[in-house]
């Protein structure tokens, strides 16, 4: 059997391979499925290579599982790299096109091998996609959002015998979005908290909320202070830990966000904690955020906001990677930074 796994989302990835690794490891009576598990990184991995590893006959067990790491975007970026070909004969993929077709022959791959190519995300038009999909069990992991994102919190909490109420799955996914990495790491630290009780919404805003955003804070103020310098070096501590660049730029997204609420309720003169309530703004952060709108001009709100549509549309459309897109993104936005002094807004009814 032959499995193409692939996405933006790692996490759903990796479950389907451990998935496929479990029903393996459940059928290996003779307990030898490690000792005939191959892990090939596809960067330098030749046809004869992979089509020797993946024909060989399983040593004393049942089965055996071949899994390939990165190869079709490897082969995608040396198609991309070079310059057409006059013929086949001198088509860099034309190899790996005759070692597919012998993967998908019956006559050539043993029923006894479990062939997983494993992958981030691929375009479709990806060349050694075309190559390869049509004789694989192919997945494609897109992130989750919205009811289906709060579906997973709650299946996996439900699998891990994880009390968590509805409201507390909900205020999780608000918090953390749809890094699935960062949610599944934090319901482990919720189950050791509560100790077997039921997980509630004070629980997650207790344990979760301040630690997590404040590390985007330290990216989101430095962007709207225009400090280019320190929300670079906070982004890169992001990405260093294991977050995505489609959650830091949401987070950015909801600080100008509230930045806009804040500005027009403060002028509006809406009393403080309803300021908070309807911004979203902590209240130990509204003066903060407060001084800041009072900086900020509606023309320059409204140019900001056409800078986060444009780095959103231009992921969308292609043109950029995530963390391309988002580095650009902080750079113009830093590049507007707002002045340093303004007319004092008009104080709220207390």
């Amino acid at each position: 059997m032959i499995h193409l796994l692939y996405g933006k989302d790692s996490y759903q990835v990796s479950s389907a391979l451990s998935s496929i690794k479990n029903a393996l490891a459940v059928a290996d009576t003779d307990k030898m499925l490690a000792s005939n598990t191959t892990v090939l990184d596809g960067r330098g991995l030749t046809p004869d290579e992979l089509l020797a590893h993946a024909t060989a006959v399983p040593f004393l067990a049942a089965d055996r599982l071949v899994v390939v790491d990165g190869l079709l975007r490897a082969l995608g970026e040396v198609k991309r790299g070079r310059a057409k070909k006059k013929s086949d004969a001198d088509d860099p993929l034309e190899p790996w096109r005759r070692a597919a077709a012998l993967l998908g022959d019956p006559a050539t791959m043993p029923e006894t091998t479990t062939l997983v190519f494993v992958e981030a995300e691929l375009a479709k038009t990806n060349a050694a996609f075309t190559i390869f999909a049509p004789v694989a069990k192919t997945v494609e992991f897109n992130p989750l959002s919205g009811t289906e994102l709060v579906a997973w919190v709650k299946n996996t909490a439900k699998r891990e015998k994880i009390k968590l109420t509805e409201g507390a799955a909900k205020s999780l996914v608000d918090l953390i979005g749809g890094d699935l990495w960062a949610l599944s790491n934090e319901l482990k630290k919720l189950d050791t908290y509560a100790a077997g009780e039921a997980v509630g919404e004070v629980a997650v805003a207790e344990l979760v909320s301040a630690a997590h955003e404040t590390k985007f804070w330290d990216v989101a103020d430095a962007v709207i202070a225009g400090n280019e310098r320190k929300a670079l070096t906070s982004l890169r501590r992001l990405l260093v830990d294991g977050y995505p660049p489609q959650v830091i730029t949401s987070m950015i997204v909801k600080q100008y966000r509230q930045l806009l609420l804040v500005k027009d309720l403060r002028e509006r003169r809406v009393a403080r904690d309803e300021t908070a309530r309807a911004s979203g703004v902590p209240a130990f952060k509204l003066d903060d955020v407060s001084a800041v709108a009072q900086r900020y001009s509606w023309p320059r709100l409204r140019e900001a906001y056409g800078k986060l549509l444009e780095s959103d549309l231009s992921v969308k459309r292609g043109l950029q990677d995530d963390e391309s897109a988002l580095q650009l993104l902080i750079h113009e936005l830093c590049a507007m930074r707002p002045a340093s002094a303004a007319r004092p807004l008009a104080p709220s009814r207390s």
